[in-house]
This record gives structure tokens, sequence and C-alpha cells, in this order.
């Protein structure tokens, strides 16, 4: 997903619904942009995420019994990723429910 084409989609939901909010969120690392609004299934919201890429997984271990795991990422300091995320609101769960893109099609 580019950020041209997120423009594009956040300004087709300006112009076919009506927005709730708009807001930005930290990840560690990244960040993204969020719009909710009132979609054909209830509430929902889509989210464009920006992060580096992710070069390395490093773990570190010991094989001494109750040792602790440690996990490190390295990322890139030049190469980011960037992906959209859609979700609905669940009032059994009154937490957002992520849409898996096999269902959008």
């Amino acid at each position: 997903m580019t950020e041209t084409k997120w423009k594009e989609i956040k300004q087709q939901l300006r112009d076919n619904f009506e927005i709730e909010d708009e807001y930005e969120e930290d990840f560690n690392p990244g960040v993204s942009e969020a719009l909710e609004f009132t979609g054909p299934q209830g509430k929902m919201k889509v989210r464009f995420v920006v992060k580096p890429r992710m070069l390395d997984k490093k773990t570190e271990y010991s094989n001494r019994a109750g040792s602790n795991v440690k996990v490190e990422y390295v990322y890139s300091e030049d190469e980011f990723v960037s992906y959209l995320e859609a979700f609905t609101w669940s009032d059994a769960s009154n937490d957002w429910q992520k849409i898996e893109s096999e269902a959008l099609f």
C-alpha cells in the first residue's frame, strides 16, 4: 500500500461516509493514521500503518531450566513497509475486530 493510494482511499471514505474520528497512533516502532466511520457493516475503522522493515530477529536463551528468553528485533533505518488494516466494532467484546483480507473479496 502506497501513501498515494491511502490518500485516495481516505478521500473516498470522506465522500461516501460520515467520519466520526481521525487520529494518529504511535507504535514501537512505527506510526499509523486511523479513520473511524459508520460503514455498511456498522462502526468501522481503517488504519494505514508505516513502520521500519524488520531485518533480523535475534533470540538469546540459555539451556538452563527457568532461564529467560530475550528477543531482539533489528529494524532498517531507511527502508519502510506500509499496509492497510480494516476493523469492525464488536459490541459483544466491546473491542475492534480485525477484518481479514480474504473476507473482503
